[in-house]
């Protein structure tokens, strides 16, 4: 993460890998934004198709786009690469398959320059593989839509249900400073934005949610969440993201936010669990409460999901030995 004199006021990342077909789209949005202080680093990731070419040409039309070509190594690998260069205040985050509204860098400046928060929040719209994004209306945002915490408690109230539900990077406005030697975790197939949340969020005392759904959110049925996984891997990826939720427990011992994750995973991990015993359909919605019952954060409560918690890490850590030790055997 550099700095100087003629930094611009956003740095945007985009990780790039086998997106030829939605590429495009996602830089004519960039293109087209009316705030204009931003610069663009593009990391293809060893991409097969012609991502790489796309980018390039883009690169030689406009100052502001760098591009950086490495092999393949992952999204959180590219995201990093991208992190180790930027100039801005503020870091954005866009999948190349993705796309963003005019306004959406103009907003995110409003929210800023009004609150000065160190971490905004917007909303975002999903749109269909085909669908062209220029078709979708966005209300111009008002300020008055916009809800501010500016303490640890409120900071916690304020995000909620979003410590799980709320993990990508995409819809937010990142401080720089607050990611200085921060990266997303390596080698995690799934969920690796929520670990870098976690890890990132101890460190907010300022934050913004706005209702802007200004990010356009493509449902690719090739992208990471569509991807059938084995058992093996998937107890692995469940694993990990219980060793960073304790990791950030232990962070927060003292600080009023600590029964938030706890209370809001714990639902989570409950009704993934029961979907694995098939007690539950896969498709029904998880429901989190929008707000934390006053219950939820005494400390009986704490230590109580904290509790619970570690049994589902256990029967998941078994879950992973018993999936281990089958793959052996054939």
């Amino acid at each position: 993460m550099n700095s100087s004199p003629d930094a611009p006021f956003f740095s945007l990342v985009i990780p790039v890998y086998k997106v030829e077909r939605f590429l495009p789209d996602a830089l004519d949005s960039v293109r087209e934004q009316t705030f204009t202080d931003y610069e663009v680093f593009c990391v293809d990731d060893g991409s097969p198709d012609g991502s790489g070419a796309l980018l390039d040409e883009a690169a030689r039309g406009d100052g502001r786009l760098r591009v950086i070509h490495q092999r393949n190594a992952g999204v959180s690998a590219a995201r990093n690469r991208a992190l180790d260069h930027v100039r801005g205040s503020y870091v954005l985050f866009l999948d190349p398959d993705d796309a963003i509204c005019p306004e959406w860098f103009a907003t995110f400046a409003k929210v800023i320059h009004a609150h000065h928060p160190d971490l905004v929040q917007f909303d975002y719209h999903y749109i269909e593989e085909a669908d062209d994004w220029r078709a979708v209306s966005v209300s111009a945002w008002e300020d008055n839509r916009c809800h501010v915490a500016t303490d640890a408690l409120t900071c916690g109230e304020l995000w909620g249900e979003r410590f799980v539900s709320a993990g990508h990077p995409v819809t937010k406005a990142w401080r720089a400073n607050l990611l200085k030697d921060r990266y997303f975790p390596v080698g995690i197939a799934l969920y690796e934005d929520r670990h870098f949340l976690w890890d990132v969020f101890p460190d907010v005392h300022r934050l913004a949610v706005a209702d802007f759904p200004g990010y356009f959110y493509r449902k690719n049925a090739t992208s990471a969440l569509a991807k059938p996984r084995p058992a093996l891997e998937r107890a692995r990826i469940t694993i990990s993201e219980y060793r960073t939720l304790f990791a950030l427990d232990r962070r927060l011992r003292g600080d009023p936010r600590r029964p938030y994750p706890l209370f809001y995973y714990a639902i989570h991990a409950w009704a993934g669990f029961r979907i694995k015993l098939r007690l539950r359909r896969q498709d029904k919605p998880i429901a989190l409460p929008p707000v934390l019952p006053p219950i939820a954060r005494t400390r009986l409560a704490i230590l109580a999901r904290l509790l619970f918690l570690r049994l589902l890490f256990t029967a998941e850590t078994l879950r992973l030995f018993l999936c281990r030790l089958k793959e052996r055997l054939r």
